[in-house]
C-alpha cells in the first residue's frame, strides 16, 4: 500500500478525533454554561482543564504535523488535482483553526485562574465561545476535506 494513503488514513482518523473533541466542547459542553449558570460551569471547566489539555493538545499537534506531511507530499509527488487541492484546503483550514485556538486559549487560561465573578466569567466565556466556534468550524472543514481526499485515492 502507498505510504501516502496510509498517512492520509491515519491523518483522517486523528483529525476526525480532534474534530469530534472540539465539536463536543463547542456545541455540547459550552452551551451548558447558560443552562446551569456561568459559575458552576467555570468550576466544571477548571476541573476538566488538565484532563482536556492532556487530550486536546497532543491530538491537535499530531494532527497538525500529519497534515503538514501530507501537504509536503502533494507538492513533491504528482497527484490528481482534486487530491492536491483538497489537501491544500485541509492545510489552510488547519491554519485557520489554529488561529482560532490561539485566540481562544488565553480565555481558557484566564478562567483557570479567575475568581467566580459572574460578569468577568460571562465576558471571558463569550470570548472563548466565539473563537472556539471559529476554530471548530475550520477543524470540521479540514476533516471533511480529508474525507473527500480519501474518496479519491
Amino acid at each position: 500500500m502507498d505510504i501516502f494513503v496510509v498517512l492520509l488514513a491515519i491523518t483522517t482518523a486523528i483529525r476526525g478525533l480532534g474534530a469530534g473533541l472540539i465539536y463536543d466542547v463547542a456545541w455540547i459542553s459550552l452551551p451548558l454554561r447558560k443552562k446551569i449558570g456561568v459559575v458552576p460551569y467555570a468550576k466544571f471547566a477548571r476541573a476538566n482543564f488538565d484532563r482536556g489539555f492532556k487530550t486536546y493538545g497532543p491530538v491537535s499537534i499530531i494532527g497538525l504535523l500529519l497534515t503538514i506531511i501530507l501537504t509536503v507530499f502533494v507538492f513533491v509527488r504528482d497527484f490528481q488535482p482534486i487530491i492536491f487541492w483538497t489537501i491544500i484546503i485541509t492545510m489552510v483550514a488547519t491554519i485557520l483553526a489554529f488561529i482560532g485556538t490561539t485566540r481562544a486559549l488565553p480565555a481558557v487560561m484566564n478562567i483557570r485562574k479567575s475568581s467566580d465573578d459572574e460578569t468577568t466569567l460571562i465576558k471571558t466565556f463569550d470570548h472563548f465561545a466565539f473563537w472556539h466556534s471559529f476554530s471548530t468550524f475550520w477543524q470540521l472543514i479540514s476533516f471533511l476535506s480529508l474525507i473527500v481526499t480519501l474518496s479519491f485515492v
